[in-house]
Formats: structure tokens, sequence, C-alpha cells
């Protein structure tokens, strides 16, 4: 049941504005089970986020065979009203704050207490991650101590596509985050949860994880210091080599489970100036040693060829002639709304 109440609760927060027609969800376990969550409880819970369209069973026995349901979902409720676990309202609040400029794609998000991230069951690691970085959530909080966070696989992710720690062992790869530790120091459980792998892809150590990619971590931090918050959208990319005349996406896999190492990673910085308007900064790194003269501002590239690579929108709520600096240099579209 608390399975089934995660994965509603990613369905509807992840629908909400949105009529959305959605012929599967996954049953976590069989009608004949003891104890397990009958069609009849879960319509009782969610009548009012979902329309039902009952196909032969009855009211009371799943409506589709094989543990699997065919609804017609459709989000009704306002996004404050998405079903928790826990019914924690500020946990409901704070999600909503962390994708307040939209959800770059609606396939397989996860929410977690302090970042949000959609996972690749292809490449069995995270497609993108965000988060809403503020003073709170990246000062150290005292009691807060990483050495007790660890790597570890995450359950909410079908051992068919799940990548585990044993996957990195002798690769020659780090674990890198995707959503920085050191962005969520203002809690414990904050920042264990950026250790579970689903927010993990492999990453070049030396030159990169340790050092240019860390810089980039340190870069937008400090911007959400200088302007109050900042919203940072991280992500891997696949990217195509020229051999020959021809093009190819070429990438190794790692580890009994095929993790797929990327070929880049991109960051996405914006936040919300004090004279009005937002400012942007997109980075593209390549997935290997950065030497240490090379400034991280030479990895700036137009947020939309990020867009282009990646197949999905960034940060799509804010419009193109709102953004007052890009990259370091005053927009000539700008438009003022204030």
């Amino acid at each position: 049941k608390q399975w089934y109440q995660r994965r509603v609760r990613g369905l509807a927060a992840a629908t909400v504005g949105l009529t959305a027609t959605v012929g599967v969800v996954e049953y976590a376990s069989r009608p004949s089970t003891p104890g397990s969550f009958s069609w009849k409880e879960f319509k009782s819970n969610y009548s009012s986020f979902f329309s039902y369209s009952d196909e032969p069973g009855g009211a009371s026995k799943w409506p589709y065979v094989q543990g699997r349901v065919s609804i017609t979902a459709k989000a009704k409720a306002l996004s404050e009203s998405v079903p928790d676990v826990d019914h924690d309202q500020n946990a409901i609040t704070r999600r909503n704050e962390i994708m307040k400029y939209g959800y770059p794609s609606l396939d397989n998000v996860k929410m977690f207490n302090d970042h949000i991230l959609a996972y690749s069951n292809v490449h069995k690691g995270p497609l993108w991650v965000c988060e809403h970085l503020t003073d709170y959530n990246i000062n150290l909080n005292q009691s807060v101590n990483r050495s007790q966070s660890k790597f570890t696989h995450d359950d909410s992710v079908s051992p068919l596509f799940r990548c585990y720690n044993s996957d990195f062992l002798g690769s020659g790869f780090d674990r890198g985050h995707l959503a920085a530790a050191a962005n969520h120091r203002h809690s414990q459980l904050a920042m264990n949860d950026t250790f579970y792998l689903s927010n993990i892809c492999p990453q070049t150590g030396k030159g990169l994880n340790r050092s240019k990619w860390n810089e980039l971590e340190k870069r937008a931090r400090a911007l959400a210091r200088k302007h109050g918050s900042a919203h940072v959208l991280t992500g891997p990319l696949y990217l195509p080599t020229v051999i020959g005349n021809e093009k190819f996406v070429k990438y190794k896999l790692i580890g009994d489970n095929n993790v797929a190492v990327p070929t880049h990673f991109f960051k996405v910085i914006v936040a919300k100036t004090k004279k009005g308007g937002f400012m942007l900064e997109s980075y593209v790194m390549p997935n290997e040693e950065i030497r240490d003269d090379i400034p991280i501002s030479s990895y700036l590239v137009p947020k939309n060829a990020i867009e282009k690579g990646a197949g999905f929108m960034i940060f799509d709520y804010i419009a193109d002639s709102q953004y007052c600096l890009i990259n370091g240099h005053p927009n000539p579209d700008f438009i003022d709304i204030k």
C-alpha cells in the first residue's frame, strides 16, 4: 500500500494542471495476496484524483489482470492536494517549490525530501535531477555528518532496471552525484537521499568529479547565496561523435547491469534577480579529465543546445524574454514585466 501511495503521488504531482491518459499503472502485489491493496481500496483512497473506467471484474476486484490496472488519470486537484504517504504538507509545498518552473519530463519521476529526479530504465541512472537551493539547505547543520551517508541502491526502481554499488567496483569511474550532497547539508535525511544510486552516474574522478564538476557545484551554491535562491537542473548527455562522414552515439557500459556511462553532463542554473528578471547559466562538461587551468566558463553553452541533446525542455515556464542575463551577457530581448 505504501509503495502504491508513492507511485500514485508521483503520478498525480507530475500531471497537475494536465489531463493525461495513462494506459497502465504498475501494481505492487497480486490481488490474491493476503493483505494486498484492493481495487476497491484504491478507488476509495484516490477517487478525488482519478476517474476510472471499470473493466470486467467488478468494483471489488482489480479491473485488469496480471497485476496491472487500466485507468484514465485526470489531475483534478491542485498541487498542494497531491497525496503523500505521511501527509506532510511541508513536504508537498517543498516539492512544488523545487519544480516551480516545470517538469522536463513526466515518466519515472521520483520525489525525495529535497530533490526530484526522473530515472532512465535504459541507462540505469537519472535522466535529470532538479533542486531548489536556498541559504537554508546549503548551509551546514552541525548535526549533519556526510560520513553517515552511504551509497545504496534505490528500492523504488524495479530490479530489472536497478543499478548496484557492485556495478561501479573496478570500473574506473566515481559514483558522481547529480544532486550534490553539499547542496543538502541542512538535514541528514536530505543528504542521505542524495546517496541513492538513482541520483548517481558513472563520472570521471580525477579532473572532473573531484575537480571541475565540484567547482561547478560551488558556482551553483554561490549564485543561490547571491540571489537568495536558485533552481538547478542537472543531468547526463549521450552526444554523438563523428567518425568519417557518419555520426554515432557511443558510450561505455559498466557492471553486470550495464550501467551507461554518459559522454557529457549538463547543469543549468536559474535565479530570480533582485533587480527583476532571471539570470541563467547553462554548462556542458565532457565526462573526462579537465585540466585545472581551464575555467568553467569555457563550458557555457546555449540552453537550447542542451535541450536538443537531452530531448526535453528545461525550465520552460520561464519565457526567453524573462531572462535579463544569459551566460553572463545581457539579453537584448529581455522584457521587464515588474
